[in-house]
């Protein structure tokens, strides 16, 4: 009897969105994701909101040149070290990657990079705040879970 099945279709390429910074958590978080949830055929992109002063928070605001330099040279430092990092990370795990940098509150700006994105997963760490510091300062994995149009992994090691 002859097998006249299709062949079985390509698997469908998705995006996965890896929070990353210069925490250990997120370092775990891409180690839990790579050995645990990751197929050949994603699309990982790391994402990275830099926390404190960027040029994008100074615009409108009335720096200096030299301030404006300074900023810019201490970001572009910060982002270059973070794009090394990761990118080691991606090469020893023969895996292919973008890395990319958005800026804004933390928790909208991930929510705003999966839309943007079409991501299917947005995997992420935590900080393990306590209680009173979480309800008084909110949590960027709280926002993420609440406000995602996707599911969201968070890594608690």
């Amino acid at each position: 009897m002859a097998d006249n099945s299709a062949p079985a279709p390509a698997a469908a390429v998705r995006t996965v969105i890896l929070a990353v910074d210069r925490s250990q958590q997120a370092e775990d978080a891409f180690e839990w994701y790579v050995k645990s949830v990751h197929r050949p055929e994603n699309r990982v992109l790391l994402v990275h909101v830099p926390e404190g002063p960027t040029l994008e928070m100074a615009k409108g605001q009335r720096l200096s040149e030299g301030e404006i330099q300074k900023l810019s040279d201490l970001e572009k430092k910060e982002n270059d070290e973070m794009t090394a990092k990761f990118q080691s990370k991606l090469n020893n795990h023969s895996l292919k990657g973008e890395y990319r940098v958005v800026y804004g509150k933390p928790g909208e700006a991930l929510v705003d990079a999966a839309k943007l994105e079409n991501a299917s997963l947005i995997v992420m760490g935590t900080r393990g705040m306590g209680t009173i510091r979480r309800t008084i300062m909110g949590s960027v994995s709280d926002y993420v879970v609440h406000h995602s149009h996707v599911p969201v992994i968070v890594c608690r090691h």
